[in-house]
């Protein structure tokens, strides 16, 4: 994805969703079609932007809190980003 492409994601993403942003592998790998070294470069590019933006950002298998409660990113997530 190009970083275009990418601010438009996130920012559809913070629509629904402000304090937290979940971004499925069936979204980037199935719906968009990206190969798996392009599935990197867009999770990086993204995780960088939403850090930048202030969240947290979370990848797949780690914990994290929320509304006071522990979570763990499912292998069909790829990021979690919470405010």
């Amino acid at each position: 994805m190009e970083l275009e492409e990418i601010t438009e994601f996130i920012d559809n993403k913070i629509r629904k969703d402000s304090n937290k942003v979940i971004i499925s592998f069936f979204e980037l790998k199935v719906k968009r079609g990206l190969t798996n070294e392009r599935l990197l470069s867009t999770m990086n590019l993204m995780a960088i932007k939403l850090n930048n933006m202030g969240y947290k950002v979370y990848r797949t298998g780690q914990k994290y809190i929320y509304e006071n409660k522990e979570h763990i990113i499912e292998s069909n997530v790829l990021l979690v980003a919470i405010k």
